[in-house]
């Protein structure tokens, strides 16, 4: 387990992170690390724990705070509608920042100084957790407000189960092989919004799907932080960007990443201003915060963090980016389908594209490039992507055929097309071993795929291009030991 010694904290000191000087002298950065907040898998607490009723206690102590104060809970909360970053590589770190303010604001105003906000491992506990439907409690959509400002809906209930497809240990181990950073967080882009971006795989599955096609509601909006739920899912996000790291998977070098600053973003437990500085989030989990990791609990628990991660933190990637080797253009007409009338779309994948990611000597994976994706305007629907699927099958993730997937996550106030990237590498090569497609000769399908069987509608789903991208494949690096 991760234990922090002087020669470790000295190199934190001199690492360059400001906020580390700010905790004092080197033996009070050494305490206040080896004693920092313990982020807790949530179904292993009781209704009565602590950590639930103090995360009960700093939601009612915000919502009572007036408008004016940053820290009110719908003021707050309009810091993600008005600023978060979505379908781009500043996803991860600006919701980690978030995160952490929630942490200050509530430890200032109930006064637990080791209170950390509990993860929701969706994995292998696929219902919103127990506390979150508790009568009367301020986590449970039901609860009479006197403020409407603080209301908030579900579109479910404490039965629902989330897609183990979607959200499960399978999907999600997939998502942590992943070696490129903006293949796994997202693409790169010069500005929290705008200036480029893509869907990364973590942002596009998982947390799309808890969003807009699951849980729906306040969650399906911007406004989302409204719902207590959402901080518990982030804090699972979190969880697998660290867990991610600690495999030996290093974060981008490019220095647009590492020093975007905005000032005043965020605040701190008594309302003041803090400012947010990409760069400076990656070591947050080992400065100011630690993750809980519980044998048994899940199918496939995270891996304990040793010393050794440190020095992997303190280093910038060398890695490349997701540049394509070569792109193989396909004719520029929009693909549409929806989950009642249409469900599927398909279109021939070119030869050469297949040959590229069939030959042994290339070392090359097979991406979709998907641009100008516009969602549908009702929320709870997702896309299933298959290579060589035959006519009339089923359409099933544990079909042979089955690619990957994607879901949606916008708001009404902000509805925007965007680009995600589906590898199809594995499911090319699956067909191959079978005889299919060993021509080069392969479907792309599309599949819409309603969360719930009651919410399929006419609400088209559009794919503005496609292009498939060869691009050099790269070591996974091996779990540490």
């Amino acid at each position: 387990m991760f234990e922090l010694d002087r020669r470790e904290a000295f190199l934190l000191s001199t690492a360059g992170l400001t906020w580390t000087l700010a905790l004092g002298g080197c033996d009070k950065i050494f305490e206040k690390i080896k004693k920092r907040p313990v982020r807790r898998d949530i179904s292993g607490l009781a209704s009565n724990d602590s950590i639930l009723q103090t995360y009960r206690d700093g939601i009612a102590a915000m919502r009572a705070l007036g408008a004016g104060d940053r820290r009110n809970w719908r003021t707050f909360a309009a810091v993600h509608q008005n600023s978060c970053p979505h379908g781009n590589w500043f996803f991860l770190p600006w919701h980690r920042a978030y995160l952490m303010s929630l942490e200050n604001i509530i430890r200032k105003l109930t006064g637990n100084t080791g209170f950390a906000i509990p993860y929701w491992d969706w994995r292998c506990q696929r219902a919103v957790p127990p506390a979150f439907w508790e009568s009367g409690s301020v986590l449970n959509p039901a609860t009479p407000v006197t403020n409407p400002n603080y209301a908030f809906t579900r579109a479910i209930g404490p039965s629902n189960l989330a897609d183990d497809t979607m959200v499960g240990p399978g999907v999600l181990g997939g998502i942590l092989a992943e070696p490129n950073f903006e293949q796994f967080a997202s693409g790169s882009a010069t500005d929290l919004r705008g200036g480029g971006g893509s869907t990364g795989d973590l942002e596009g599955t998982p947390h799309n799907y808890i969003h807009g096609s699951f849980i729906r509601g306040m969650m399906a909006s911007y406004m989302s932080p409204l719902d207590p739920i959402f901080w518990l899912h982030h804090c699972m996000l979190d969880y697998c960007w660290f867990e991610w790291n600690s495999r030996g998977n290093a974060n981008t070098s490019d220095s647009t990443w590492w020093n975007l600053t905005k000032p005043g973003m965020f605040s701190d437990g008594d309302g003041n201003p803090v400012d947010f500085k990409s760069g400076i989030t990656v070591l947050a989990p080992l400065l100011s915060y630690r993750y809980e990791n519980p044998r048994g609990r899940c199918l496939r628990p995270f891996r304990p963090v040793d010393e050794a991660i440190l020095k992997r933190f303190l280093e910038k990637a060398k890695q490349a980016p997701v540049k394509p080797i070569r792109e193989f253009p396909l004719p520029p007409r929009p693909v549409t389908m929806d989950a009642l009338r249409t469900p599927r779309a398909t279109l021939s994948l070119p030869a050469e594209a297949t040959r590229a990611a069939l030959s042994e000597s290339s070392r090359q994976r097979l991406l979709l490039r998907l641009d100008n994706v516009t969602p549908p305007k009702d929320s709870g629907t997702y896309v299933r992507v298959f290579v060589g699927l035959p006519e009339g099958a089923e359409p099933s993730p544990n079909s042979p055929h089955y690619a990957g997937s994607f879901a949606f996550f916008t708001d009404p106030a902000h509805p925007m097309a965007f680009t995600t990237m589906v590898d199809i590498t594995s499911a090319v090569e699956r067909n191959a071993k079978t005889g299919a497609g060993r021509d080069g000769v392969q479907s792309i399908t599309f599949v819409a795929v309603p969360a719930q069987p009651e919410l399929r509608q006419v609400s088209p789903i559009q794919i503005g291009s496609i292009t498939p991208v060869a691009i050099p494949k790269q070591q996974i690096p091996q779990p540490l030991q």
